[in-house]
């Protein structure tokens, strides 16, 4: 269930009206955060891809408003406000209270007041004495819930999220474009470091951006990840468990990519469809 400060009822029964057409609960969740992350990348060729998969059912003869597109849009609008009251995981919320699950993962997500108490106790935004910009890394991230967390108390630190579930790791992405925060969202398995997709979000005076890495960005960030892993390893077996908390990920800059363009993540990414 979802965490009970955080009311969905609102988005959930939005998404419930779609599915009651005849589609099932897993689609139309993945249906939406694939609908906000292509609009929010201007990507029109996908986004037009499953708003014909709606239109094929028949979906068109609903009135303006009420069609699948418009619902879905409606549910985006909503996600955003529960996000602005809140600051939290809503996305995530959405996705454990609308029944979802992976079994095939394994996937359970952490309650946000634990998450509270692991970014504490790994010491984000603790005002170290380093100048160096603080990396924040969450090896199986779910939905980033624990980004999200860290991202309140240290939000100019630099995010790196992984989670070997497809969908999860999509929604970290989004999560992170809606808090504004600078990250790197990583699909992938993080115990054989394997990378299969990955995304940049980027914080800009307008609202955070998302854009999905191509293939050579993908290796160059894998790199950048393995080498930071071995420094920080190599730099564990000479410190003491407190200075090992305080020591940056390793003195190798992160990837340089492409800027994402300073576009507020909006309602407005949503196309109108004809």
């Amino acid at each position: 269930m979802a965490s009970p400060q955080i009311n969905v009822d609102e988005i959930v029964a939005t998404l419930e009206q779609i599915r009651q057409r005849g589609h099932s609960a897993h689609t139309v969740f993945r249906d939406w955060v694939n609908l906000m992350l292509f609009a929010l990348q201007d990507r029109d060729d996908p986004y037009l891809e499953i708003v014909d998969d709606y239109r094929e059912r028949g979906d068109m003869e609903h009135p303006e408003g009420q069609r699948s597109v418009d619902l879905f849009a409606k549910a985006f609008g909503q996600l955003q406000e529960r996000m602005a009251a809140t600051d939290a995981d809503v996305l995530g919320a959405v996705y454990e209270e609308y029944g979802m699950s992976s079994d095939a993962f394994g996937q359970h997500f952490t309650p946000h007041s634990v998450c509270e108490t692991m970014v504490e106790i790994a010491g984000v935004g603790d005002g170290s004495d380093t100048e160096d910009r603080q990396t924040v890394l969450d090896p199986a991230c779910g939905s980033g819930r624990t980004l999200l967390v860290a991202g309140r108390k240290q939000p100019d630190a630099l995010f790196v999220g992984q989670d070997k579930d497809p969908l999860c790791a999509r929604m970290t992405a989004l999560n992170c474009c809606f808090l504004n925060l600078d990250a790197y969202v990583i699909q992938g398995d993080s115990l054989t470091v394997e990378f299969y997709r990955a995304w940049q979000t980027s914080y800009s005076s307008l609202g955070g951006s998302v854009r999905e890495l191509d293939d050579d960005e993908v290796e160059e960030l894998h790199e950048w990840v393995t080498d930071a892993f071995e420094n920080k390893r190599e730099r564990r077996s000479q410190s003491t468990p407190t200075q090992e908390l305080d020591q940056d990920s390793g003195k190798k800059s992160p990837p340089v990519t492409t800027s994402v363009s300073n576009e507020q993540a909006s309602l407005s990414a949503f196309s109108p469809v004809e």
